[in-house]
């Protein structure tokens, strides 16, 4: 899921975050011998109690870098009010957000954010937010967002922390989810323009990489019949998404961090899992996984087998 707002950078000049990042700095854990890194695409982050204890069971438990995407502040009936935050408290690691987007109703003053996030059990040297291109909205919107006002652009984030003598680059962004392959790839090389060209990197968030156009009834169609007679492009996505393209001209490599041809994504249980797309990728420079430690993780509640998000975590440990 994603909402945008309008694009209202005039044609060639250089995108700004409509909001700053948010940084609370927490005292270093000891660092291990290896990195475990987390991504989720949260799905806002309501069911803040079933989130925080699927960080706390194996096999994300420890982790040290937690990349976030789609969690959301300022939300009044919810256990989180400001997940991410919240989210760093209880686990005492750092944090650094990046509000979005910001909604509200009938012409209110904003009254919740959703946006981006980076924990970590080292804190941050600097944290800097990188405004992206901002497709046009889908031709037909969701139920929900009728009636909703909305202010702020697609933004990721970037920061340095030091983990022991080992400095890495921790970046994190949420692409577009109805936009074309084209305009994701757009996105990607806004975001990679600000990324550091040498050293260690670690990178994640909800890509959306559809391998489709979902604006409109007519694509949402043609992307029925794809998933229908062509299931294997949406497991395994890069040869039709050029955003890949700018990973690799960096240096970043998706091979071992990832699960290969696993899904990330369940709309509905009863969409079969090899028709399920694979959205949700990390991708690093200059470390190297663990053999056997990529998994993707079905974020549910032991207790009521209920899932937290349409998302599945994503994770795998790092030598340091």
């Amino acid at each position: 899921m994603h909402r945008d707002a309008l694009d209202l950078t005039a044609a060639g000049a250089k995108a700004t975050p409509h909001f700053p990042p948010i940084v609370v700095n927490r005292a270093a854990r000891r660092p291990g011998s290896r990195l475990r890194v987390v991504l989720l695409n949260a799905a806002g982050g309501a069911r803040f109690r079933e989130l925080l204890a699927c960080l706390q069971r194996k096999p994300l438990e420890g982790a040290d870098v937690i990349l976030l995407c789609e969690v959301n502040s300022g939300l009044r009936r919810s256990p989180g009010r400001d997940i991410a935050e919240e989210l760093g408290e209880a686990l005492g690691m750092s944090c650094a957000y990046v509000r979005e987007f910001g909604f509200s109703r009938q012409g209110k003053e904003n009254e919740t954010y959703m946006g981006n996030a980076i924990l970590s059990s080292a804190p941050f040297a600097d944290v800097a937010a990188i405004a992206m291109h901002n497709p046009r909205p889908p031709r037909v919107l969701p139920r929900r967002d009728r009636g909703v006002t909305r202010v702020g652009r697609p933004t990721g984030l970037i920061t340095r922390v030091k983990f022991g003598p080992a400095e890495i680059s921790v970046g994190v962004a949420h692409l577009h989810s109805r936009c074309t392959p084209a305009e994701r790839a757009r996105q990607m090389a806004d975001y990679m323009e600000s990324f550091p060209t040498a050293g260690r990197v670690i990178f994640g968030g909800d890509l959306n990489t559809t391998t489709t156009e979902l604006s409109d009834r007519a694509s949402m169609v043609a992307t029925v019949w794809q998933m229908i007679t062509n299931p294997n492009r949406f497991r395994a996505p890069q040869a039709y998404e050029p955003l890949f393209d700018h990973l690799r001209e960096h240096g970043l490599e998706i091979d071992g961090v990832n699960v290969a041809n696993r899904p990330t994504f369940t709309f509905s249980g009863l969409i079969p899992r090899s028709m399920r797309p694979k959205l949700d990728w990390l991708a690093v420079r200059g470390l190297w996984p663990i053999a056997g430690t990529a998994a993707v993780v079905t974020p549910r509640s032991p207790i009521l087998k209920r899932r937290i998000s349409d998302h599945d975590f994503v994770t795998v440990d790092l030598e340091l």
